[in-house]
């Protein structure tokens, strides 16, 4: 769906910033860079946090905010400054703080442990926002920053909700390009990056250039990764053509016999999620079966629960089978679908009921 974007002359630097990165010209940020001093905002590591860091990071910023609790921003012991050096902080960033230093001071405190650095988390969160609404120039350093930052920053994530919540024009095409400009980086800091500014801001739902940026990395990854397994959650079967579902399914298939327990729970959902209905009955069979492991017997019930499969008489049967098997680990999972997911009469509760159900 294209959008009509009617450029204003506040929003034209910033625009033509993000384009300018699609073509390779950032010498005018090194100079900034150097000019301002940004202090490093990196962790010590260079592992990239996971979706589940990621989501967990988003959750607590906005907590924070909607509840003006800054104490359940985020906490990291391991990266936390003594309160001295807070309250120096603190007190060296005046009215005319930099867009920078408010960042900095920022990520100080939101790794603090102590409740009065953390009681200014909520306050400097908004000073940003609003150093962003005063200046639109901000928000270009800001979009800059983002894209040169490593994920185990906390940087990305909190520009990200600074984006969200700034009132600027062209939020949509800023966001597009925004995208595409890490999707062309194709590392895996960027692909972090991309799939948490995709996930936060919902741009992936009627935007074929942003899925297909996600497509790029569910499908076409080498391996199967957190990131590919985020990318996928984020898409929908209908995004994907036949081929392209075809290719996923064949993938999680292959890759079976190596999985752990954990993740074959997964993959055996993702493999029923974009195999064709009409083949989801069978294979849902076929994986039920006590040939195969817990896990993923228990990943099949957990496709009937969340509607991937519809329910039919053959499964029905074979639940009934496991349910009244009272050497099946399964047995009580069984029992539990076929009450929750399936039409069962009186009749076949009371054998249920009788089977200590």
């Amino acid at each position: 769906m294209k959008t009509k974007v009617v450029i204003s002359s506040v929003s034209l630097s910033c625009i033509t910033f993000i384009l300018g990165y699609q073509l390779g010209t950032s010498t005018a940020l090194d100079a900034l860079l150097v000019d301002t001093n940004i202090p490093n905002i990196n962790t010590q590591n260079n592992q990239p946090i996971s979706a589940n860091k990621q989501k967990d990071i988003q959750s607590k910023i906005e907590i924070a905010e909607n509840n003006n609790n800054p104490s359940l921003a985020i906490n990291d012991a391991s990266e936390s400054e003594t309160q001295e050096e807070t309250k120096a902080s603190h007190k060296n960033l005046g009215p005319d703080a930099s867009v920078f230093e408010i960042l900095d001071f920022l990520l100080k405190i939101s790794t603090s442990d102590k409740q009065e650095d953390m009681e200014l988390f909520s306050p400097t969160l908004s000073r940003l926002k609003q150093a962003v609404k005063d200046d639109p120039q901000n928000m270009q350093v800001l979009l800059d920053y983002f894209l040169q930052a490593e994920t185990d920053s906390r940087a990305p994530y909190y520009i990200t909700s600074i984006l969200q919540g700034a009132d600027i024009p062209d939020k949509d095409f800023i966001i597009n390009n925004l995208v595409q400009s890490l999707s062309s980086q194709g590392t895996e800091n960027a692909n972090n990056k991309l799939l948490h500014l995709v996930a936060s801001t919902g741009a992936h739902h009627d935007n074929p250039d942003i899925a297909l940026s996600l497509k790029n990395i569910a499908i076409y990854g080498t391996e199967i990764n957190e990131n590919k397994l985020y990318a996928l959650d984020l898409l929908m079967p209908f995004q994907l053509k036949d081929e392209e579902k075809t290719k996923v399914v064949n993938d999680f298939t292959a890759a079976l016999d190596t999985a752990t327990s954990e993740e074959k729970s997964y993959w055996v959902e993702n493999i029923i999620r974009f195999s064709p209905k009409q083949e989801r009955t069978a294979l849902a069979s076929n994986f039920l079966s006590n040939n195969n492991d817990f896990a993923t017997r228990v990943a099949i019930l957990s496709t009937l629960h969340n509607g991937s499969i519809r329910p039919n008489d053959e499964l029905k049967q074979q639940l009934f089978d496991i349910a009244q098997n009272a050497n099946d680990p399964l047995t009580r999972h069984a029992k539990d679908a076929l009450l929750y997911v399936f039409e069962i009469n009186n009749d076949e509760y009371q054998i249920l009921k009788s089977d200590g159900g």
